[in-house]
């Protein structure tokens, strides 16, 4: 044995701190640490995370509201529907008050009837015809209509009054040619006796020169007789003249007649085409007011639902243009109008699909529903009602069949105009480019010189 001893060992007081060795814990925590973050940024840099736009929007039909407008407003007289009725295309809405339209067609239908009369009247002038032949659907009228009837008979008496004017002007100056003719038979007869008296008073004086000559005559016997046919001759040169002036009378009484029915002719020319003239614009102005007066009858443009009905009360005055209600289609393809916004327009483009929530229905309920994006539009557009909100592109969303049946299980029915979240799948990114991306963006524009 040896000289030393062994000696029990002290006990440790409770204040002593207690040695131990932690070094395989840190080293475990850097491992950690290091799986962690290495995976983690293996993952940031190598995952790939979807990318999408936010396009606000709202549930619309494919074929969209139709507006019920009024062209040139009035004054309401009966309301036939109430909002969210069923209505059938052309089923009456509202009635307006039709009193001055149909004033105002009254009173072009009568100058429609009045010319038309006149036409009929004035080519019975022209053609010379005894009686005046109207259009058969004039003569229809005049059967119920008072004012075709009356347009009638003004016509028949303008055309028999100006008729007899004209027959008995043409008959004066028949009655002229014919006395005229009377007066030149009687002076041709009195020029061929003068003719005869001329040619016997020459032989005469011819025979009693050749006895003068003999002395068997008085010579003043011969300067009788010479006297005699020079009288004649006078009074044959006045028959010529005679004559002449009534031949001439005779031909100027023809052609005043001629003159007559040539301006008669023209002067009913002139009225067929002003008359014509005037019936081509009273049958323009007939069909508005007809059409005019239909629209004071406003009928449904298509079947569906009423919504929005701004009229309410009878007596109400309707403005040129106004809304007066929407008829909501029936059975139509159910869309999202969603608002794309500039600065996402350059990853947005038509066939790109979409996760579409609806705001209006229960989170925890509701599936996303998928869509696909098949319109969008050129341009920006601005919001005319509404000028201070930024431009959008609009963009048309269509949700297949499919995806409408799988809210239908769940009990929830899409409505027009209901609000809408459309987040356009425009590819993929790491969350790195997520992180890192927008601070590039800051960095390029900050080191633009001015």
């Amino acid at each position: 044995m040896s000289d030393q001893q062994l000696l029990p060992a002290k006990p440790l007081s409770p204040f002593e701190e207690k040695v131990t060795d932690d070094t395989p814990y840190r080293r475990f925590g850097f491992i950690l640490i290091a799986v962690v973050f290495f995976g983690f940024g293996t993952w940031a840099a190598l995952a790939p995370i979807s990318s999408a736009a936010l396009a606000p929007g709202t549930v619309n039909v494919e074929s969209k509201r139709q507006a019920v407008q009024h062209l040139e407003g009035g004054i309401v007289k009966r309301i036939e529907v109430r909002d969210g009725d069923q209505v059938e295309k052309g089923q009456v809405l509202i009635v307006l008050d039709d009193t001055q339209a149909r004033a105002q067609l009254e009173v072009v239908q009568s100058r429609y009837y009045l010319a038309l009369a006149r036409e009929a009247r004035l080519i019975a002038q022209r053609d010379q015809r005894d009686q005046v032949e109207y259009p058969e659907t004039l003569e229809q009228l005049a059967a119920t209509d008072r004012r075709a009837r009356e347009a009638m008979e003004v016509q028949d008496q303008i055309f028999e009054v100006r008729r007899s004017a004209y027959e008995n002007e043409l008959a004066l100056y028949a009655q002229q040619a014919e006395q005229l003719e009377s007066q030149l038979k009687g002076l041709e007869a009195q020029q061929r006796a003068t003719r005869r008296l001329v040619a016997s008073f020459s032989r005469e004086s011819k025979d009693l020169k050749k006895l003068a000559a003999k002395g068997y005559a008085q010579k003043r016997k011969v300067r009788e007789v010479q006297r005699m046919v020079s009288e004649n001759r006078g009074k044959l040169g006045d028959l010529v003249a005679q004559i002449a002036a009534t031949r001439s009378k005779i031909v100027e009484s023809k052609l005043k007649a001629l003159q007559l029915q040539r301006e008669m002719q023209r002067e009913i020319a002139a009225e067929l085409d002003e008359v014509r003239g005037q019936l081509f614009e009273l049958v323009e102005q007939r069909q508005a007011l007809q059409d005019t007066l239909a629209r004071t009858v406003i009928r449904a443009p298509q079947a569906g639902k009423v919504l929005g009905l701004s009229v309410h009360t009878v007596g109400a005055v309707i403005a040129k243009g106004q809304k007066l209600m929407e008829i909501v289609p029936d059975n139509e393809r159910l869309v999202i109008e969603a608002r794309v916004s500039p600065v996402d327009i350059d990853r947005v483009a038509v066939g790109q699909e979409a996760d579409i929530r609806f705001s209006a229905f229960n989170t925890r309920d509701t599936p996303k529903i998928k869509g696909r994006l098949i319109t969008l539009s050129a341009d920006a557009i601005r919001d005319e009602n509404d000028p201070s909100q930024p431009p959008y592109y609009q963009a048309i969303i269509e949700i297949p069949p499919e995806e409408l049946a799988e809210l239908e299980q769940k009990h929830l029915k899409l409505i027009p105009g209901m609000p809408a979240d459309a987040f356009i799948k425009t590819g993929e990114r790491t969350f790195f480019q997520y992180l890192f991306n927008p601070l590039e963006d800051i960095v390029a524009r900050s080191f633009i010189e001015d």
